[in-house]
């Protein structure tokens, strides 16, 4: 039985995710996002335990706190992972945790990563939404609609019946009111800007030179890539797909429908929150993901995980 590692994306920071850790362990809090905070000239550590909770949502901020805050996390799983995967910005969570990266390396990254996003869709211009309850074809068909308005695209396939989409803020008002016609429920996402679309069409090639300075190794955990959904390892390759990631969906139920197929049966949320565990409980309930977000869920991870090994 194969133990996988997940890694949460943006919308899973919250302000105040520290506070127990701070409590349990403060020299290591300290250590990490004091050496992230130096690296992106913000104290990640203020904005994560008091906010605001706008500027922690500041893509630039959320994307280095939640990485570092997953970082802390596998400093404290004596485990070691079968196969990796993260979701958005988790992927880089995951190539750090394959070794891909070290860790100044990928917080400089995704400081980076959250500045060009930023900047290639102004504050305000754009947003992501979360349909619930309606299939893949169903909300495409909506989108074709939507389209006649705006500027609306498909940008996280998250599973069976959650699927976001990336949109002009101008049209939120019409998707809220297409998906509650259907009798289904959307939900707007803690992010800055619309991901996973052409709306980051501007920010490739700036990405793609950041990504040059930077040597990428071959993990040495298997992993799993948001655009193919399949196990990549050729560091070019890699290089490829993570700018390719800025506009292209995520595919996050094929990856756990991959991550079954593989003989995944446990894997560990290594992140805040539990976006990830819920989506694999209603998804593919044959598979115990163990959110690791306090010491107490930690601990409970770590001790049914270890039940296998």
């Amino acid at each position: 039985m194969k133990v996988a590692f997940l890694f949460p994306g943006q919308g899973s920071q919250k302000v105040g995710m520290l506070r127990e850790w701070l409590e349990e362990d403060a020299p290591l809090v300290e250590e990490l996002f004091g050496q992230a905070s130096r690296i992106c000239g913000v104290d990640l550590l203020r904005l994560s335990l008091e906010g605001p909770e706008e500027e922690l949502n500041l893509t630039k901020n959320s994307q280095p706190a939640i990485l570092t805050f997953s970082a802390f996390l596998l400093r404290k799983i004596p485990l070691v992972p079968d196969v990796v995967a993260g979701h958005s910005l988790g992927e880089y969570s995951a190539l750090f945790c394959a070794g891909s990266f070290d860790f100044d390396e990928a917080v400089y990254l995704v400081r980076r990563r959250g500045e060009i996003m930023q900047e290639a869709s102004p504050l305000g211009e754009g947003t992501m939404v979360a349909v619930l309850g309606l299939s893949l074809p169903e909300v495409r068909g909506m989108v074709d609609m939507l389209k006649e308005k705006g500027r609306v695209e498909i940008a996280n396939i998250n599973s069976s019946d959650q699927v976001v989409l990336s949109l002009e803020k101008s049209l939120l008002p019409w998707v809220l009111e297409e998906v509650g016609r259907r009798g289904k429920k959307a939900v707007e996402l803690r992010v800055s800007a619309p991901f996973h679309s052409s709306f980051m069409e501007k920010a490739r090639e700036a990405f793609a030179r950041v990504l040059e300075g930077v040597t990428i190794r071959p993990p040495r955990y298997p992993y799993l890539s948001n655009v193919t959904a399949a196990f990549e390892r050729d560091p070019g390759r890699i290089r490829d797909l993570l700018v390719e990631q800025l506009v292209a969906p995520v595919r996050w139920k094929d990856i756990m429908d991959v991550l079954c197929e593989e003989g995944v049966r446990k894997a560990l949320e290594v992140g805040p929150g539990m976006v990830l565990s819920k989506l694999f409980e209603r998804e593919h309930p044959e598979v115990s993901v163990f959110p690791t977000f306090s010491p107490r869920r930690l601990q409970i991870a770590v001790s049914e995980v270890r039940e296998v090994r």
